[in-house]
């Protein structure tokens, strides 16, 4: 399965999350051997702009339910937890066996 974090970054945080960010790759690949890539929205939300914040997703591909499980652990261990603006969101999802009609 695919898994997705999003959450919210303020402007005076980015620096300080990204580091931490990639200290979660860093164990997310040292653990499970899995990577991730970190994006940021595009376009500026009016959420984004009324908190002063950046929203951004972490996709991590072909992971097992147990790596979705000790993402938020390991999301404190590195710090991010306490970068970010309210909770992170996780959204996984499987390819489609059949085709969409």
């Amino acid at each position: 399965m695919d898994c997705y974090v999003y959450y919210r970054v303020s402007s005076h945080n980015a620096t300080a999350a990204r580091q931490a960010v990639a200290q979660l790759f860093a164990l997310t690949a040292a653990r499970f051997g899995a990577s991730g890539r970190l994006q940021w929205r595009a376009d500026t939300s009016a959420n984004d702009t009324a908190a002063g914040t950046t929203t951004w997703m972490e996709r991590y591909d072909n992971v097992g339910p147990a790596f979705v499980a000790s993402l938020p652990s390991l999301a404190a261990e590195s710090g991010l937890t306490a970068l970010i603006e309210g909770d992170r969101h996780t959204e996984c999802f499987v390819d489609a066996q059949t085709p969409c009609v």
